[in-house]
């Protein structure tokens, strides 16, 4: 990536506080002031159209050097506004000026700062700063030939710096078993079978052992419930995992100081996610509020809020069926807006579009559904557990369009995908034959009944089964199957799933 290309999407990505900030007490007619205008001013420039736009202010600055300046200002002044937002910038800022206080020979100060910083660190437990500090400290000490230092207090302090060394590596290890869990959910998917919820007995076990010996630290606890939570909810224990995630919630109310806006935005997500799957719709708003109050200094973090906030929203409208009221809350909510969802993080920005599709679906606006589809589609994903729910909602959007072809075309790669990774889901397969069907609204009522007389005893088993409950909680797909060969309202049929909790049936069974 060019510096250029690099500078156009950092002042995409600021906020209008950050901008506010950065043009504070600076002349409009500065180089890099007309450049800084030109890109923030034009939301589609390009680095060609950039070079040229600037090129024409006939000032006669190089666009090269001009960009390097930009960007390594816009940098400097993030940083400077960091330091007052995020207790991690300032104790390493602070600890770059002990550095600089020390190399000038003003020893007393440099270590005044160090000690602050240890004291500071630990309050907060950034044992990262903590090690840094408590190193420089001791290095300094060393050099300064241990004025008035006991062995004792020596002996104390690299007690101190091994102890934040050893929960550090805990930490580290717990980390690093969480990205192995996770890692295993993305790729393989969710939990589907009972060999595959003993294939992560290696990364259970070991989390167990490490917990055994972990502090009882804020850090430990919170790695913990978030290795707990996600292997819970992986496995479709909901209840344990909203149990847990509980936990991780009143963890954060009790250590307000300690926690980061970005870590608790994982936790209301989980519980945002949780209390849909489990059906527990009356206490989605109260979570989504809790979500909207959440501040952060990157646009980028506010858009994946608002656009999260937006998406529970539309939720509370489709799982119940009222498709008209989820296509008003669409048109009328700009975080859902192509322009704007495409600016997420692909997992993100596939679940609004498979949403949005099945809002289309609803009002039988199948084109429009196709639409949103496709562009879904396009952004890489491919190992991603939604795309290929977005593919089995292609077959239902086709179904409707009468495209055999592509029916025909695209079922076959799909159960060559499923062959050859090992992984389906009895609900897939029950819809591949169901959009294998000619259309159902040429078919008599008797026949229709006849086939719906096969279907609904699979459909039952599969809906107490808590492993194909997997793909229930992404979408209720059993309802467009029984209203698709009945004939029936697909969203009366959503609503009364929902209303009698036959979505949620498998449950029971954990």
């Amino acid at each position: 990536m060019t510096n250029a290309e690099a500078l156009i999407l950092l002042v995409r990505t600021l906020s209008k506080n950050e901008k506010r900030s950065f043009r504070l007490g600076k002349k409009s007619t500065a180089d890099y002031i007309v450049l800084f205008d030109l890109i923030d001013k034009d939301e589609l420039i390009t680095v060609d159209g950039l070079k040229e736009a600037f090129e024409n202010k006939g000032k006669g600055a190089v666009f090269n050097v001009t960009v390097t300046y930009l960007y390594k200002l816009l940098l400097d002044k993030l940083l400077a506004l960091r330091q007052n937002q995020d207790s991690d910038y300032s104790l390493m800022t602070q600890i770059l000026k002990a550095k600089i206080l020390f190399e000038k020979s003003i020893f007393p100060a440099a270590l005044e700062i160090l000690e602050k910083v240890k004291h500071d660190a630990a309050a907060l437990e950034k044992n990262e700063a903590l090690i840094m500090a408590s190193r420089l400290e001791l290095d300094y000490l060393h050099y300064l030939n241990m004025p008035d230092i006991s062995e004792e207090d020596l002996i104390n302090r690299h007690y101190s710096l091994n102890t934040a060394l050893s929960n550090l590596g805990n930490l580290y290890e717990q980390s690093a078993l969480y990205e192995l869990l996770t890692h295993r959910i993305i790729f393989k998917g969710s939990v589907r079978t009972s060999s595959q919820k003993t294939s992560l007995n290696d990364l259970v076990f070991t989390e167990q052992n490490l917990v055994r010996k972990a502090s009882t630290s804020f850090e430990a606890q919170k790695h913990h419930l978030l290795f707990q939570s996600a292997f819970l909810m992986a496995v479709g224990d909901e209840q344990s995992a909203s149990d847990v995630l509980m936990q991780l919630n009143r963890l954060i109310t009790e250590y307000p100081a300690i926690g980061n806006p970005l870590f608790y935005l994982a936790i209301i997500e989980n519980m945002l996610e949780n209390l849909r799957e489990t059906g527990r719709y009356d206490q989605i708003p109260v979570f989504i509020e809790r979500l909207a109050a959440i501040s952060h200094p990157s646009q980028m973090v506010m858009m994946h809020i608002s656009a999260l906030a937006g998406l529970y929203r539309l939720l509370l409208l489709l799982d119940r069926g009222e498709f008209h009221k989820a296509k008003e809350f669409i048109d009328r909510s700009e975080e859902l807006q192509p322009s704007l969802i495409e600016k997420l993080n692909p997992v993100l920005e596939s679940k609004i579009s498979l949403y949005v599709a099945l809002v289309h679906i609803g009002l039988k606006d199948y084109r429009r559904a196709r639409k949103t589809l496709v562009l879904a589609m396009l952004n890489k994903t491919c190992d991603l557990p939604i795309h290929r729910i977005l593919r089995i909602t292609g077959l239902i959007i086709h179904h409707k369009m009468n495209d055999s072809d592509y029916i025909y075309s695209e079922s076959r790669s799909i159960k060559r995908e499923i062959a050859k990774s090992g992984k389906a889901y009895r609900m897939e397969s029950l819809i591949l034959d169901v959009v294998g069907k000619s259309s159902y609204a040429l078919m008599s009522t008797q026949k229709r009944e006849q086939i719906w007389g096969k279907i609904k005893p699979r459909l039952d088993d599969i809906r107490q089964d808590v492993f194909e409950a997997q793909l229930l909680k992404i979408f209720d797909f059993s309802a467009w199957i029984e209203s698709e060969i009945l004939r029936t309202s697909f969203g009366e049929t959503l609503r009364r799933n929902l209303e009698s909790g036959i979505r949620y049936l498998s449950l029971i069974h954990i």
